[in-house]
């Protein structure tokens, strides 16, 4: 029976845990702490990417981003002059921090990878909803002699469970974006029933890559609207963490500031709902609203690093990798959570 097949375990989410400050630090200042990572042959000074979402990382994010040497992957939905062009007029031809989006359509997408490498673009995330898809790969057989030729690399996903994990680990490829239903704009969970929470999906892919020794990177998406929930994400051993509705609403990030009762917003679209306006598909998993104005990213991304600093410098880790190993977790009841919060 499929009543049977429940899992007694709670699913986890960022608010369900906290790290424990049980290091006697030595740090002068969060300062000291070097909130670096080396991803798919990038160091990226803070371990953060756009999601290539419409409205979250076009050609202004990528460029922005670039210059604070995080990464932003360029959305697919256009074409691919139009996604070229993007990297053409800002200059990111000649950075080595561009990504771009792609899809799995083999008549569209092939030809796309084909033209963005002859581009100079190195890095390509398959973006599509369930990473656990047989069609993933056979699209990831279809483009391997570019793969090979041209050495990208590739990310892929999304996935919330150890089995996809360990699938997507088998297909090689070099990065896996973990999540589902956990992103501001996405409604899987609420419309199919599937997803876990952001933490357990976290905990699962990151077992799945030690049981397998694999040294495939692991992508936090989804799930994080604070600098408390991207520490947690990279003390659980996380590389890097993709961000949506934080870039969203921000100067570069794309469309045009909306007033509205005298405050300025921009509108925050899931990937989905945009497909269904551009391509007459039958997507359910996508939703839209206005965002806050935020001004400009290179505010927002430094108050992520200092926030990730602070964590780092409690924990008297100078590097990530100290801070993943210095890490210890509590369980949080829903007082201690509400204890937590500014009391105003």
């Amino acid at each position: 029976m499929s009543y049977e097949n429940i899992i007694a375990d709670y699913s986890l989410t960022y608010d369900d845990i906290s790290i424990l400050p049980n290091q006697i630090s030595e740090l002068k200042h969060r300062s000291d702490c070097d909130t670096s990572v080396e991803f798919l042959g990038l160091n990226l000074s803070v371990p953060i990417i756009a999601s290539p979402m419409n409205t979250v990382c076009g050609g202004r994010m990528a460029k922005a981003l670039s210059e604070l040497k995080c990464l932003g992957v360029i959305h697919r939905f256009n074409s691919t002059e139009e996604q070229i062009e993007e990297f053409t007029e800002n200059g990111l031809l000649i950075s080595d921090f561009k990504a771009a989006a792609v899809g799995i359509n083999q008549d569209t997408e092939i030809k796309r990878i084909q033209k963005l490498a002859d581009a100079g673009i190195k890095i390509f995330c398959i973006d599509i909803a369930n990473g656990g898809s047989k069609m993933i790969e056979k699209f990831i057989n279809k483009i391997s002699k570019l793969i090979k030729d041209y050495k990208l690399k590739i990310i892929a996903g999304n996935v919330a469970s150890y089995e996809t994990t360990k699938y997507l680990i088998g297909l090689e490829v070099d990065a896996i974006r973990v999540g589902i239903g956990n992103g501001a704009m996405c409604s899987t969970s609420i419309k199919s029933g599937i997803g876990i929470g952001q933490v357990d999906a976290i905990i699962r892919a990151l077992q799945a890559k030690k049981d397998t020794k694999s040294t495939v990177k692991i992508i936090a998406d989804g799930g994080i609207s604070s600098p408390g929930a991207m520490c947690k994400a990279m003390a659980l051993g996380c590389d890097a963490v993709m961000f949506g509705r934080v870039l969203a609403g921000t100067e570069e990030a794309p469309g045009d500031v909306l007033k509205y009762n005298n405050q300025r917003w921009k509108k925050y679209c899931g990937s989905a709902s945009f497909a269904v306006k551009q391509e007459n598909k039958n997507y359910i998993e996508g939703e839209e609203s206005l965002v806050p104005y935020k001004g400009n990213v290179t505010k927002l991304i430094k108050e992520y690093r200092e926030g990730l600093q602070s964590s780092m410098s409690y924990l008297n880790s100078k590097t990530l990798d100290e801070y993943k190993n210095n890490s210890t977790f509590v369980r949080l009841t829903s007082h201690s959570f509400d204890e937590r919060k500014p009391q105003v």
